[in-house]
């Protein structure tokens, strides 16, 4: 049976999962018959993302600003419709916020008129096994939502695991009803050999798969995300001048997480020793979910770092942009001050 449309592959995940690392795998395996295209949606409001993503040279759009289902809904959706119009790709790759809730973005692309544009053919969460035993995750409700809604989950940082968590993993799965051959196990992380559109290898027409249901085994989602009633969205934005540089700075709260963020114009360079130093100490905050940036170096290049759980990945590449900070973590004060702080030292 012949399909048409657009492919739409959603890539979700809790914060510091590892979905950006999954995507990097993913694009570089992409057909060179065919063009792909991603969408990331990002908690905090500065592209950091699309940065990390790129050197991969495929076209990245960016919607910035929270959850894609409610907060930013126009902007998701004009961002999407750009990427049709100006790239014409066979695949689109989302990767919602780590707060996104995918029911409702899989609703949003299923919408009447995406009907005969896009086609969702595969959902994978991304899973870092070493937070099944953290409560702090598994009771969250998008962090099961991520996981009720995937077709495959992808274990994540694998290499870091005891057997203590590969247990936890095979437990929290057979508890949630999620057959073993949805879960994916390699190190590295790899989605590659892996059927990447599972409903069109299903015996459906095209318009049944526009219409699969997402799965709920625990709780019901309309329960809890009646978006703009439950959310809390507070935000403090503010610039001001600090050596000639513009500093953009904002601090905002959803879902009893905390985000706070820096844009630097590209004409401000930074110490590559001190930043190696100051981030690894962050890093290590138990609560920081998620720390991601770029500094501008001399010399054209840049720092570039993506960090959660107490581990850091750091790499220095070409960059001709201005440099981004921000990091993602519980609603509480300490490690923001510890934040404050390091960024009062660089800047």
């Amino acid at each position: 049976m012949r399909y048409q449309g657009i492919k739409v592959t959603l890539i979700t995940g809790f914060l510091g999962a590892g979905k950006t690392t999954l995507i990097r795998d993913l694009l570089a395996q992409a057909p060179p018959y065919e063009r792909w295209a991603v969408l990331v949606n990002e908690f905090g409001d500065i592209g950091l993302d699309g940065a990390l993503l790129s050197d991969t040279g495929v076209a990245i759009k960016e919607v910035p600003g929270g959850c894609v289902c409610c907060t930013t809904s126009a902007a998701f959706a004009q961002g999407l419709n750009q990427l049709i119009r100006q790239q014409n790709p066979d695949r689109i790759i989302i990767e919602p916020s780590g707060l996104g809730h995918p029911k409702q973005i899989i609703d949003s692309l299923k919408a009447r008129q995406y009907q005969d544009v896009l086609l969702v053919t595969g959902v994978f969460c991304v899973l870092d096994a070493r937070n099944l035993s953290d409560n702090r995750y598994t009771q969250h409700v998008t962090f099961n939502d991520q996981i009720d809604c995937a077709d495959t989950i992808v274990a994540s940082h694998v290499s870091s695991y005891q057997r203590a968590d590969i247990d936890n993993l095979k437990d929290y799965c057979q508890l949630r009803l999620i057959d073993s051959e949805r879960v994916l196990i390699t190190d590295p992380m790899s989605l590659l050999g892996v059927n990447l559109d599972p409903h069109l290898h299903r015996n459906v027409s095209s318009s049944e798969v526009n219409n699969v249901e997402t799965k709920s085994h625990t709780h019901e989602h309309h329960e809890h995300h009646e978006h703009h009633e439950h959310h809390e969205h507070h935000e403090h934005h503010e610039h001001h001048e600090q050596a000639d540089i513009l500093t953009a700075h904002y601090l905002k709260q959803q879902d009893g997480m905390k985000v706070i963020g820096w844009q630097w114009q590209r004409e401000c360079v930074f110490d590559e020793s001190l930043l190696r130093v100051g981030l690894n100490a962050l890093i290590s905050l138990c609560d920081i979910y998620r720390m991601k940036g770029v500094f501008v170096l001399d010399s054209g290049q840049a720092l570039f770092i993506n960090g959660s759980r107490g581990e850091l990945s750091v790499k220095v590449s070409v960059w001709q942009q201005d440099s981004r900070f921000e990091v993602i973590g519980l609603d509480d004060e300490l490690w923001v001050r510890n934040v404050l702080d390091f960024v009062s030292k660089i800047d």
